[in-house]
C-alpha cells in the first residue's frame, strides 16, 4: 500500500477498515498454517531420513529386531522381514535387483510410515558413521534455517536490512582507516628499507674489512706453520741420528751381555763341580762325624771357641760374598733370579763346606796335640 492510499485510507468509511483488517488476519492465519505445513513435511523427512539409515542394520540383524519388536504396534516389520528373508535367496538366485522386489517395497513402506520406531534401536541410532551423522546435522540445519526464513516477518525483514547498512557504513570507515594504515605502513616499509639499504652498506664495509683482516691472519698462520714444519722436520733428522746412536750401543750392550752369561755360565758349571765334590767331602765327613760323636762330645765343647773365630772369619768373608753377590745380581737378567737362588744356595754350602773343612784341620791339629800330651804324659 502506497503512502497516498495511505493518506486516503484516513477517509474510508469504518466497514471498509473492518474488512481490510480481517482480510489480513486470515492471510495471517494462512500464512501460519502453510508455514507450519512446511515445517511438518520437514520435520517427518528429517525422521525418514533417521529410520532411512538403521534400516540397513535391521535387515542385517532380523533376530535383534525380532526380539524388539515382538509384541509391539510395530510387530507387523518381523513378518514383513522373515518373509523377504525366505524370498531373499530365489532373488539373488535370479540376479533380480532387491530393491525391486515387492517386498522389500512393502519393508520401506512400512519403515516409512512408522517412522518412530528407530527410539526402540539407540544402540544403532547412537553408533552411526560420520557421513551418517553429516547428513543428519545437514537435514537439520535445512529444517532450522527454513524455520528461521519462514517465521520471519517483514518488520524483522526492514530491522534486518537496517542492521546491515549499519554494518556496510562502520565497513566504509574500517575501509577508510585500513587505507590509511595501508599508507603508513608503505611508509613504515619505504624507511625501514631506506635503513636496511644503509646498514646493508655498513655491513657491507665491515665485512671487507673482515677479510682483509682474515687474509692477514691466515698468511702469518701459514708463516708459523712453515716454521713449525721445518722444526719438525729438524727434530725428526735429529731424533733419527739418537735413535741410531741408541741402536748401536744397545748392540754393543747386548753383545757385552751375551759374552758376560757365556762367562758366568763357564763358572756356573766350575762352581757347580766343586759344589759336588764338596758335597761328596761333606757327606764322608758327616758319616764319620756321626760314627765317632759319642766320642768327641769332649773335644766338641773345647772346639766351640776355635769354632766360633771360625764362624767369625766366615762372616767376614760372607759379607765380601754378599758385594760381590749383589753385584752379580745386577749383571744377570730378572729371568735368571731363579738360578741365581740356587748359586746362592751353592755358594753357602760351599762356605758351609769350607768351614767343615777348617773345623776338621782344626780337629786333626788338637788331636795331634792330644796324643803328644798322652805320650809326655806315659814317659812321665
Amino acid at each position: 500500500m502506497s503512502m497516498t492510499e495511505m493518506m486516503r485510507g484516513k477517509s474510508m468509511p469504518a466497514d471498509k477498515k473492518n474488512d481490510i483488517k480481517l482480510a489480513q488476519h486470515d492471510f495471517a492465519n494462512v500464512r501460519m498454517v502453510q508455514i507450519g505445513c512446511v515445517l511438518d513435511v520437514l520435520a517427518e523427512a528429517i525422521e525418514r531420513v533417521k529410520i532411512s539409515l538403521i534400516m540397513p542394520k535391521l535387515l542385517e540383524h532380523p533376530m535383534h529386531m525380532a526380539q524388539v519388536l515382538n509384541g509391539t504396534k510395530f510387530e507387523k516389520a518381523v513378518h514383513l522381514v522373515e518373509s523377504f528373508v525366505r524370498r531373499r535367496e530365489f532373488i539373488l538366485r535370479e540376479k533380480r535387483p532387491p530393491l525391486m522386489d515387492h517386498g522389500i517395497i512393502q519393508i520401506i513402506d512400512f519403515f516409512q510410515r512408522n517412522n518412530k520406531m528407530y527410539h526402540l534401536f539407540p544402540s544403532y541410532y547412537n553408533h552411526m558413521s560420520d557421513n551418517e551423522k553429516k547428513l543428519l546435522t545437514a537435514f537439520q540445519m535445512l529444517y532450522d534455517l527454513a524455520k528461521d526464513r519462514l517465521y520471519r516477518t517483514s518488520t524483522d525483514a526492514i530491522a534486518q536490512e537496517r542492521q546491515l547498512h549499519a554494518m556496510y557504513k562502520r565497513n566504509e570507515v574500517v575501509k577508510e582507516q585500513v587505507e590509511v594504515m595501508r599508507q603508513k605502513i608503505e611508509e613504515q616499509k619505504l624507511a625501514i628499507r631506506t635503513r636496511m639499504a644503509a646498514k646493508e652498506a655498513y655491513l657491507q664495509n665491515y665485512e671487507d674489512l673482515l677479510l682483509k683482516k682474515k687474509r692477514e691472519k691466515n698468511e702469518r698462520i701459514q708463516k708459523e706453520i712453515d716454521r713449525c714444519t721445518r722444526l719438525v722436520r729438524a727434530n725428526k733428522k735429529s731424533s733419527l741420528e739418537r735413535q741410531a746412536d741408541l741402536e748401536e750401543q744397545l748392540q754393543k750392550t747386548r753383545t757385552n751381555y751375551e759374552t758376560s752369561t757365556k762367562t758366568y755360565l763357564k763358572q756356573e758349571k766350575v762352581f757347580r763341580e766343586e759344589k759336588n765334590k764338596l758335597i761328596l767331602q761333606l757327606q764322608a765327613i758327616i758319616k764319620k762325624y756321626d760314627h765317632s760323636i759319642g766320642e768327641k762330645m769332649i773335644e766338641n765343647l773345647q772346639l766351640t771357641d776355635e769354632h766360633k773365630k771360625a764362624k767369625k772369619a766366615l762372616d767376614e768373608y760372607m759379607v765380601g760374598f754378599r758385594k760381590v753377590e749383589r753385584v752379580y745380581k745386577q749383571i744377570v737378567v730378572k729371568r735368571e733370579e731363579e738360578e741365581a737362588r740356587r748359586r746362592q744356595h751353592r755358594i753357602l754350602v760351599f762356605a758351609m763346606n769350607r768351614a767343615a773343612t777348617k773345623i776338621q784341620k782344626y780337629w786333626r791339629k788338637w788331636k795331634k796335640h792330644m796324643r803328644r800330651k798322652n805320650r809326655r804324659n806315659k814317659k812321665g
